[in-house]
């Protein structure tokens, strides 16, 4: 491996690719010094390109980060390099855009100041739109710091797939438990309430989740396309409204949103589809079997009915509210009629199958249930297409099923991947001491309540409430496979699983 030295002396770009930065004009003095506690993370790959995201502690100022990319973890194979621009205003991210690679191949890259070096990380490019390889993937979502340990992520680290997907919930701007309770205590700095409010306390949030080595380790392995859910910003926000919908916890507002859109931005290795604006959804092509929908149901949508309470339902569910908004829901739906691939993947993060607590009362109008004029919208495009997969975030239990329209004809398959850490019913249960739950180290779900909601929810092949983990899928041909990773414990560490068990949908077949 080259030493400091070597590394130091080099300067200019390197071998063909070519690295985008919005701020790549002239090229500062590299920072002295610093830590690169946050790891490194890279996003959205594509057959040519990659975003690659670091972050500097303990400096000030402005200064430069080098970034190398290289073909071999030695670096002897370089075939980009840049020094990137670290702005105190920023928090001393840097984030680029690296185009000019080979398709679905494996890439290494890492930044350095005066001083430090970051760890080492790796990506795989995507593979290009003709390839007929099968396509590997993970997704998860809901990972709150103080509940659990990142279990999930120190096991994925260890699968073999070419990049994960985040549903959602990648932090929580709105939770922290306190011990007992909690596993670790984050000791949140905040100026009032109990949850985020201004930039640097959304920052916090960012920072203290990585500072988990397992998640820093699966951010170091895979690329990660991703979405967001509720509390990158707060609970059960609902962007389109101008009152935030049935938000709980401390007042919603525009620029609390904005505030928590903005850091996102910085903090991810992503950027918005459109420079300046605030749009996540977007679709990714990989090979000839995976078109990929990468949907945004928070910022657009209405307020939840019946203010999310559980309940019977009623002729206020009825009415057109706005899930996805018109713009958006067109881009789905087009997109999804036009798809050549394969199997068409949703990046869901709420569930769209319905959610009953028993044969009257309904859970959850947060999920797509409450909003059933854009369900069905969308359904009626799925039920003119073959082989729709939704993977689905948020609702902190492991379920597959079937997605059935109005009218109950079947139209496409859906996987919802347990949390990471995000406490389940059954431990919030607990954690209240309501009787039969269990305890938060060993949660229990009572058999006549399961019974109750299986029965109740006829299109599911399983419903599990009690375990954490997350979801690796395969794409091929003939099929499309689903496997739940599920894990026995996030109370302590450990990748002790307590199953897995994998789901095949045949091509052509809509369901299970």
């Amino acid at each position: 491996m080259p030493t400091r030295r070597q590394f130091l002396a080099r300067s200019g770009a390197a071998g063909a690719a070519l690295v985008l930065a919005p701020d790549a004009l002239a090229a500062p003095r590299l920072l002295r010094g610093g830590k690169f506690s946050s790891g490194v993370l890279s996003g959205d790959p594509t057959p040519g390109g990659i975003t690659l995201w670091t972050r500097v502690d303990d400096v000030g100022g402005t200064g430069g980060v080098r970034l190398e990319v290289a073909r071999d973890r030695g670096f002897r194979n370089v075939v980009a390099r840049r020094t990137l621009t670290a702005r105190e205003a920023g928090d001393h991210t840097v984030k680029a855009r690296i185009s000019g690679l080979k398709p679905h191949e494996r890439y290494y890259y890492r930044f350095e100041t005066r001083g430090e070096d970051s760890p080492v990380g790796r990506f795989q490019t995507a593979l290009p739109k003709d390839s007929r390889e099968t396509v590997r993937f993970a997704f998860f979502s809901c990972q709150e710091y103080s509940f659990g340990y990142f279990n999930a992520h120190a096991a994925l680290a260890r699968e073999d797939v070419d990049f994960v997907v985040n549903l959602g919930d990648y932090i929580y701007s709105d939770v922290a438990l306190a011990p007992p309770l909690a596993v670790r205590d984050p000791k949140f700095a905040l100026s009032r309430g109990f949850s985020a409010i201004t930039r640097d306390e959304y920052r916090d949030r960012y920072k203290t989740y990585r500072t988990d080595a397992s998640l820093r380790k699966m951010h170091a392995r895979f690329p990660m396309i991703s979405t967001w859910d509720d509390h990158e910003v707060q609970n059960d926000y609902a962007g389109g409204d101008p009152a935030g919908g049935a938000v709980s916890g401390d007042p919603y507002s525009a620029q609390r949103r904005n505030t928590g859109y903005d850091v996102f931005f910085e903090q991810m290795p992503t950027f918005p589809v459109r420079r300046g604006g605030r749009r996540l959804y977007h679709s990714a092509r990989f090979g000839r079997h995976v078109d990929l929908f990468v949907l945004d149901e928070r910022q657009y949508r209405a307020a939840q009915p019946f203010g999310n309470a559980r309940g019977p339902g009623g002729p206020e569910v009825a009415l057109g509210r706005a899930m996805l908004g018109r713009q958006q829901l067109a881009f789905a739906r087009g997109g999804i009629r036009r798809s050549k691939a394969t199997w068409k993947v949703i990046a869901n993060q709420v569930v769209m199958m319905p959610i009953k607590l028993d044969d009257q009362s309904f859970d959850a109008w947060d999920a797509w249930q409450g909003y059933p004029v854009e369900r069905e919208a969308l359904l009626k495009t799925i039920d003119g297409v073959e082989d729709v997969v939704f993977v689905t975030g948020d609702y902190h239990a492991f379920i597959a099923g079937d997605v059935r329209t109005a009218a109950g004809k079947t139209v496409a398959t859906e996987f919802v991947g347990g949390s990471v850490s995000s406490s389940t019913e059954p431990e919030v249960n607990a954690i209240i001491r309501l009787p039969g739950w269990g305890t938060p180290d060993a949660p229990a779900m009572p058999a006549a309540e399961l019974a109750r909601r299986k029965a109740a929810n006829p299109w599911y092949s399983e419903l599990d409430y009690l375990h954490h983990g997350y979801v690796v899928c395969e794409a091929s041909k003939a099929s499309f496979k689903a496997t739940f990773r599920k894990l026995r414990t996030v109370r302590r560490r450990s990748t002790a699983l307590a199953s897995s068990k994998t789901y095949t949908v045949k091509r052509g077949r809509a369901g299970l």
